[in-house]
């Protein structure tokens, strides 16, 4: 693990300067690329050393970059735009994973507000727009979820179980989407290991903290749900990073 982390900072290395020059042009995809390698570093401290300092530092430095990136949107080109799709925003779930409320609400606020029908899911979509009418505590929140559930046509999303649960505080219905949701992304890490197309980074850091869901968890926490202490690919002290 030791090289990997070694090998992830000098990639890291190379890349802050460029995106921290103020002159340089925002570029979507190398901030996304930067703000994974962050995700992989924090978890890859956290796995070798349970250092739940690291794994907070790190998914705070994926989620802020993330934000630079929105609040300079409009000076991206157009080959930026498929990067700025709501979908792309996965540092969202960086910035909750480690309870960074105020980041995680400048984030949702500027995330873009209209679907790109050629660059993400329409289910997608919608499901980030519920996780923002959350945050923002708006009115859409309920249409949001309607809209999440129409694109589904019938078929099963543990996400939408997951997020109607949260709407309406229902501890155990959140659970079993959860649980859902964790057999979905084990499956999904499976599948990449046997393939032999994968980055080895990832597969050796963040492929074992499932980030996304360890941002639900503290969502759901902080909207007085009850939890488990932790969940396969949620481990406790990625729970404990953090404030609540």
């Amino acid at each position: 693990m030791d090289s990997v982390l070694d090998n992830i900072l000098f990639l890291l290395g190379q890349r802050m300067p460029r995106l921290q020059s103020s002159a340089a042009k925002p570029d979507a995809k190398l901030v996304l690329e930067t703000a994974s390698l962050w995700r992989q570093y924090g978890c890859g401290l956290l796995l070798s050393e349970l250092d739940e300092d690291g794994f907070r530092d790190g998914l705070e430095q994926s989620a802020t970059l993330y934000r630079g990136l929105l609040a300079r949107r409009s000076a991206c080109s157009e080959f930026d735009q498929y990067y700025l799709a709501r979908s792309k925003g996965e540092p969202l779930f960086d910035a909750l994973a480690v309870g960074a409320w105020d980041l995680a609400r400048e984030i949702a606020a500027a995330m873009t507000p209209t679907w790109m029908q050629r660059m993400e899911a329409e289910e997608d979509f919608h499901y980030f727009g519920a996780l923002i009418a959350m945050l923002l505590q708006r009115t859409d929140l309920d249409a949001e979820l309607a809209a999440f559930e129409h694109c589904l046509q019938g078929g099963q999303s543990f996400r939408f179980d997951a997020m109607k649960a949260l709407a309406i505080a229902d501890d155990a219905a959140f659970e079993a989407g959860l649980q859902g949701m964790v057999e979905e992304q084990a499956a999904w890490v499976e599948r990449q290991r046997r393939s032999g197309l994968f980055d080895p980074y990832h597969h050796k850091t963040a492929s074992f903290v499932f980030v996304e869901g360890v941002a639900l968890v503290r969502l759901a926490r902080h909207r007085a749900l009850k939890t488990q202490e932790w969940y396969r690919l949620i481990p406790a002290p990625a729970l404990g990073a953090g404030g609540q």
